[in-house]
């Protein structure tokens, strides 16, 4: 099977990833594979294919229309993701002090659900950890940034924040640098590849989707689905908890690799 790749886009630019999924149809693709930047908007797109015999297999987040013939998902446990985010802040903090969460983002459902379990470990399993600032996300880091900025510098005192994105999890890094905090206010982010801070300290950990594996599947999902051969609706994948003890580990690196479809 040939394979075209295209470039990922910014996390906020929802009309190029709609043109790119439309123009998929006049280029004659015989599948694609997609992780939407937002649930809502993709949904007329995605359908429209699926109504012309294309097979599609989105990554990452559920679009709200029912997987069946034409249309799978693979998704990051984000179930798992929320409860590991959520026992390391409590391991980190020792069962005690106060977290903002930030890059809050209610237009991708993976994301809601990954903050609910987040939220919802730490009040099960840490009660004497408050959660006293939430805040949306914004367009890219330096947006994150300004508002991880004037979290720090407000009122409250924040022992860490749990950033939900990978441009929140950058601005955070960033504003806890600007303001000399790195060191004592720990940052536990999501789907980040900044390595140098998680050798030093500067980022606690990082939750990472397990990239390889959900691109091997989704491929594997789109072949089968051109060759008539059914596959289950929805897989979801375990992410992984990326600290200082196993950055360097094959695993790690695996995850972080995102050639993986360059030998398919």
């Amino acid at each position: 099977m040939e394979i075209y790749w295209n470039a990922p886009m910014r996390d906020d630019d929802m009309p190029s990833q709609i043109a790119l999924v439309e123009r998929s149809v006049a280029r004659g693709y015989g599948g694609i594979v997609v992780a939407p930047i937002e649930t809502l908007p993709m949904r007329t797109p995605i359908r429209r294919l699926m109504a012309r015999g294309v097979p599609v297999v989105v990554v990452g987040t559920d679009l709200g229309i029912p997987a069946g013939p034409g249309l799978s998902y693979v998704m990051s446990d984000e179930q798992l993701a929320g409860q590991m985010a959520g026992r390391r802040i409590g391991t980190i903090l020792h069962g005690q002090g106060n977290v903002a969460i930030v890059g809050i983002r209610p237009q991708l459902t993976s994301l809601v659900e990954r903050e609910r379990s987040l939220e919802a470990t730490l009040v099960r399993e840490f009660p004497g950890i408050r959660v006293v600032v939430r805040r949306f996300g914004l367009a890219g880091a330096p947006q994150e940034q300004l508002s991880a900025n004037e979290i720090l510098s407000g009122g409250e005192r924040i022992d860490a924040i749990a950033a939900l994105t990978l441009g929140s999890t950058r601005g955070a890094y960033y504003a806890l640098v600007a303001t000399g905090k790195e060191k004592t206010v720990k940052l536990v982010g999501f789907d980040q590849d900044l390595i140098p801070p998680l050798r030093t300290g500067g980022i606690d950990a990082v939750v990472a989707q397990n990239t390889y594996a959900m691109g091997r599947i989704a491929i594997e999902k789109l072949d089968q689905e051109r060759h008539g051969i059914a596959t289950p609706g929805v897989t979801r994948v375990p992410p992984v908890l990326m600290t200082q003890e196993n950055i360097d580990s094959a695993e790690i690196h695996a995850i972080l690799d995102l050639s993986w479809w360059k030998g398919q």
